[in-house]
């Protein structure tokens, strides 16, 4: 049995030219989690993070800690994030035409975090559903989902820990499987998911299983509440 551990990336940079970049918040969640780990002797054999800059630079912060003792940090793609920009561009319009009165908020949708978070929500589920986009996407929400979890148990083979550095939507095509919750249900949890959280699956002959979810304790340890972010 191989034991999965998950981490969402810090805070990232909403409402600027580039959201991938962590945010100064985002780089302390992830130092808090990394000391978190030094202080009660976390290890893993194995460490990967996607691609995408916001996975990478948590993954360097929260893994400097441990020194000597960290694992080398591997680069896989496939725990990369869909492509938010382009569901945006291929499902506002069919968003929009659902109701009209998005319309009014105009560009600031994509600015003010009480208006895309709604907005967004339903492009993704407009996505999973499978409607028929406007422009071309790069990949249904189905094969997202089985890229994330051939991913996890490609990193899981031969080793007894393994912890991967990534973004909510993995997190949750992950949890879905390992649960068999429908699409609805996983991508309520999906907006439940905070920055810099731990998740804890087990893989085993049987398939997945859930072990811990959105654990945030070492950032609730700090008693600082604004360290809670979700976007």
């Amino acid at each position: 049995m191989t034991t999965i551990v998950l981490v969402r990336h810090g805070q990232a940079s909403f409402g600027t030219s580039n959201y991938d970049r962590l945010s100064p918040l985002g780089e302390r969640q992830a130092v808090v989690l990394g000391e978190h780990w030094q202080r009660g002797g976390f290890g893993a054999e194995r460490a990967l993070s996607g691609s995408l800059q916001r996975q990478r630079h948590t993954a360097e912060r929260a893994l400097r800690p441990l020194g000597a003792g960290a694992p080398a940090l591997a680069t896989e793609t496939a725990f990369n994030e869909f492509n938010h920009t382009q569901l945006v561009q291929a499902y506002l319009p069919l968003v929009i035409a659902d109701d009209p009165a998005l319309r009014a908020a105009g560009p600031a949708m994509l600015h003010d975090s009480a208006l895309f978070r709604p907005m967004f929500g339903r492009i993704v589920s407009a996505w999973a559903e499978g409607r028929t986009p406007s422009l071309p996407v790069d990949e249904s929400w189905g094969d997202f989902c089985a890229r994330c979890v051939a991913g996890v148990k490609r990193a899981a083979d031969g080793v007894e820990r393994v912890v991967i550095f990534t973004s909510g939507g993995v997190i949750t095509a992950v949890l879905q499987a390992a649960l068999g919750l429908d699409n609805a249900t996983a991508l309520r949890l999906n907006w439940r998911i905070c920055n810099a959280s731990v998740h804890e699956f087990q893989l085993h002959d049987k398939g997945l299983n859930l072990a811990g979810f959105n654990d945030v304790s070492h950032l609730r340890l700090m008693r600082d509440e604004p360290l809670i972010t979700r976007l």
